[in-house]
């Protein structure tokens, strides 16, 4: 059944450029938003108070991925220390800010400790070192989101060097609940991204199917059909990908050279 000498001869090369986890060298189609980001982070590169931005929009958009690109070329090119935690896993005051001092190099506090202790290592971590780049990526699921806000902006105006916070949320931020006190601290902007569009998505998918599939197995019509279907429904880009992965797989399966529309229905 599973014959592990056959030779893949298949039109697919590689199925990771389809995949949800895979990150782009460069995003394409959100120039504006990548540059919206990164001028978030800018001043903490030098010793300055990042703007703290609040970026919203239904799944499949790009949000996590632009964010996590920005936060790469971060790491690569500044003394800037990024730290991105996604708030499904970390959805507790206490648990989210012993994450944050295990990626800043700490060793795992014991469970149980207060948080004015995690506080006090962050700040001693801050004041010895650099500033650090922030992404809250599922923001609306942390249940202590007012709590964890109040005590970054606390240690921004404390410590020696600086914190920039960016969330990240499926939900309009009229819909994510922050008390007075820490929406008077926060000072946060907004970033927008709306679904793909039809030509937004041709575009993304054809640099894939070049990275992904054998040389003229896969039609323009392909590309755009798939597009199409997925710009009237949704516009999420994660859904055009899978499409176009479960196609190729079919036609593999199947035996086909090249990807037709049948593959796709």
């Amino acid at each position: 059944m599973f014959d592990r000498n056959k030779k893949d001869n298949g039109i697919l090369r590689s199925e990771t450029y389809l995949t949800a986890d895979h990150q782009p060298d460069k995003p394409i189609e959100r120039e504006y938003e990548l540059r919206r980001i990164a001028d978030a982070v800018r001043p903490l590169t030098h010793r300055k108070t990042g703007e703290n931005l609040l970026i919203h929009g239904p799944s499949g958009v790009g949000k996590s991925t632009l964010v996590q690109h920005v936060f790469g070329q971060l790491e690569q090119e500044t003394r800037v220390k990024p730290v991105y935690i996604n708030c499904w896993q970390y959805n507790t005051r206490p648990s989210l800010l012993t994450e944050l001092l295990i990626q800043l190099g700490y060793p795992a506090p014991r469970k149980g400790k207060p948080v004015d202790e995690l506080l006090s290592k962050i700040r001693e971590w801050l004041d010895k070192n650099y500033s650090v780049a922030i992404a809250l990526d599922e923001f609306d699921q942390l249940k202590d989101g007012t709590e964890v806000i109040y005590d970054l902006q606390l240690l921004n105006e404390q410590a020696a060097h600086k914190i920039g916070i960016i969330m990240v949320s499926n939900q309009h931020p009229s819909q994510i609940h922050l008390d007075p006190r820490s929406q008077s601290r926060l000072s946060c902007q907004t970033l927008q991204y709306k679904p793909y569009n039809q030509n937004q998505l041709e575009n993304i998918l054809q640099k894939r199917v070049e990275q992904a599939f054998r040389p003229g197995s896969v039609s323009q019509e392909v590309i755009e059909q798939i597009a199409r279907n997925v710009a009237e429904t949704s516009g999420d880009c994660r859904q055009a990908l899978h499409t176009l992965l479960q196609a190729g797989r079919k036609a593999d399966r199947e035996g086909d050279l090249k990807l037709n529309n049948q593959h796709i229905q």
